[in-house]
């Protein structure tokens, strides 16, 4: 894990709190030797000078009675040259008489300077300030001489202030560079100190980003026996035990998703103040909403159901399971939902609702079906017993009496309803056969087509010569093979055949084609027949439904015929298509998927292995 501590605000921020404390620290230190030293030196000056004004105040002190002494005022010049001081002899009255730098005649009366006042009234005076004859500043002793209480005169020393000051300048230049080379050692103890602190927070912080966008692969290697090392470890053990459960978590979560996402029941949760926070696919599907559009809304805003909305309430206000149905309609669908809403706990506190949605649609109209085969089929199988049962008792309660050509007559229509009868069981069971076979079963032998729909026709040309129908074949080219049931695909053709030649005209015409486009096989069926019109087409695969039912009765048909086609044909992969226009005729479509030459079935493997 790569560290870049130039780059820390807090090692930044606790080296600068630790520069300006030493600094602030060399500054008052600085300053306060400077001090000491600048008043120690003045104290040593003005303790010099106070010594050699004593010893002059003897060596001038004849001057001052009124003699003459030319030696001391050479001397005095000598001694000042040799000692860097100023010598000043002044009299009582502040006349200067002798001055080691200056011209006594050309120098001002010094009775006001501030020295000379202050010694008149001690033994000595001292004053700092600024000489207008030097042009510096300067420090001046004066001393009073006095005999027996009378005041003779003065005796001055002074020395410029800056020869003390370039010594202040040099001692505060060495302790600076002293307390500067201190400072600096100071400032890198202070780096590495703080580097030593800041490093492990570093580490600790780049582990916790980590952390926080999904990597715990980082640990922290640190042996260190203090707290830092022991913080360290506890945040490797955090680490650890977090990746631990964040897995189980995804895990959990990921489980939790498959399970709602491939279930055919809708889920929606909602919390306590009914915002969606799950809605799994099925729910999406069935409320007919955007995938991405209840993601933190509340239900009512992605829903109109009232019943839904109004479930979810109740079952938040009351803690109570609600089962109920709902009707759902979008546009020409309609959709029948089964609805069960519970609450959502945390101990006993109600903390959201869910609600599973099952789209029963199917079912509901898998029982109408069911209800309308059963009425149908009992109508339709009815109709020809109670007939047959009429004629026979008829015959039965009037057999003395009744006339042969009655007989006769009442036995051929029991022969035609008998028939008709046979037929419709027979379409029944075929139905009910072909429905329990599955596409394994169906799709593992291969057939000639050409062979299959020659075969219907021939069965089905003397019903089309009685009818006075013109049935034509054009039989393809080329060999087209299917893998399929020979009897379900005969059953299929026979019967699209059977009705083009029923509901066609006299002198009327029905052509069977057959071709490959691609790879696909089309059967196609004409006739020039009554037509359908367009609002039947979706209904005439219904079973028992007849678009004309006084034609279908008297022509025979048992009203099952193309719902047996649809079967079959869905059960060969395939599909139906209808182009019919009432009064011209209709053409049937019996498409299926080609099956390559090269591919031998199941049944024809085991066929050739037996044998």
């Amino acid at each position: 894990m790569a560290i870049n501590l130039f780059r820390s605000r807090i090692l930044w921020k606790i080296y600068a709190a630790f520069v300006i404390v030493i600094v602030i620290a060399a500054v008052m230190v600085s300053m306060v030797v400077s001090g000491v030293i600048r008043d120690r030196t003045l104290a040593d000056v003005q303790q010099t000078l106070n010594v050699r004004t004593l010893f002059l105040s003897r060596l001038v002190l004849p001057l001052l009675q009124g003699e003459k002494d030319l030696h001391l005022r050479r001397a005095l010049k000598d001694v000042a040259v040799r000692s860097h001081t100023r010598f000043t002899i002044i009299d009582a009255t502040g006349r200067v008489l002798i001055d080691s730098d200056k011209d006594p005649k050309l120098m001002d009366n010094h009775a006001t300077r501030p020295e000379i006042m202050e010694s008149r009234f001690h033994d000595f005076g001292v004053a700092n300030r600024y000489s207008n004859t030097l042009k510096t500043e300067m420090m001046y002793l004066a001393r009073s001489l006095k005999r027996e209480g009378e005041l003779l005169g003065y005796v001055r020393a002074s020395q410029p202030l800056i020869l003390i000051n370039q010594r202040i300048s040099d001692s505060r230049g060495m302790i600076l560079a002293g307390i500067g080379m201190i400072a600096l050692i100071a400032l890198l103890l202070g780096f590495l100190l703080a580097r030593h602190f800041i490093r492990p927070l570093l580490s600790m912080t780049q582990m916790a980003e980590a952390m926080a966008s999904g990597d715990f692969s980082s640990s922290l290697d640190y042996r260190r026996r203090d707290e830092i090392g022991r913080l360290a470890q506890a945040f490797n053990l955090m680490a650890e035990k977090s990746r631990q459960r964040i897995e189980t978590i995804n895990s959990d979560r990921t489980k939790l998703n498959a399970i709602l996402t491939s279930m055919r029941e809708g889920v929606v949760a909602v919390d306590d103040d009914e915002k969606v926070v799950h809605m799994n696919q099925a729910a999406v599907q069935i409320l007919n909403i955007n995938d991405q559009e209840w993601r933190g809304k509340a239900i009512w805003e992605i829903t109109r159901l009232q019943e839904l909305c109004g479930a979810l309430s109740e079952v938040l206000q009351s803690s109570t399971d609600i089962k109920r149905n709902l009707n759902i309609s979008y546009g020409m669908q309609e959709r029948v939902v089964e609805m069960y809403a519970v609450p959502l706990k945390s101990g006993t506190v109600v903390v959201g609702a869910m609600v599973v949605l099952l789209d029963v649609s199917e079912l509901h109209r898998l029982e109408t079906v069911r209800r309308d085969f059963v009425s149908n089929a009992s109508h339709e199988l009815k109709t020809p017993i109670t007939a047959i049962r009429a004629l026979v008792e008829t015959m039965v309660d009037d057999a003395d009496h009744m006339p042969e050509a009655v007989r006769l007559s009442f036995l051929k229509k029991i022969a035609t309803q008998s028939l008709r009868l046979s037929a419709l069981v027979v379409d029944l069971m075929a139905l009910s056969r072909f429905e329990t076979q599955s596409q394994d079963e169906v799709l593992k032998m291969r057939l000639e087509l050409n062979d299959v729909v020659a075969t219907a026709v021939n069965c089905l040309r003397p019903l089309a010569d009685d009818q006075d129908i013109s049935l034509e074949f054009e039989a393809s080219d080329e060999k087209i093979e299917l893998f399929a049931n020979q009897e379900m695909l005969d059953q299929a053709i026979t019967n699209v055949l059977d009705n083009a030649i029923k509901y066609n005209t006299p002198g009327g015409r029905v052509r069977i084609g057959l071709e490959r486009i691609g790879a696909e096989v089309i059967v196609e069926v004409l006739d020039t027949g009554i037509g359908i019109p367009p609002q039947e087409k979706e209904r005439i695969f219904e079973r028992f439904y007849r678009v004309d039912k006084a034609r279908s009765r008297e022509l025979g048909g048992t009203g099952l015929g193309l719902a047996i086609v649809r079967h079959i044909v869905s059960v060969h992969r395939g599909r139906i298509e209808i182009e019919s226009r009432p009064g011209q005729g209709s053409t049937f479509r019996l498409i299926f998927p080609f099956s390559d030459p090269s591919i031998t079935s199941v049944t024809e493997t085991e066929e050739k292995n037996h044998g």
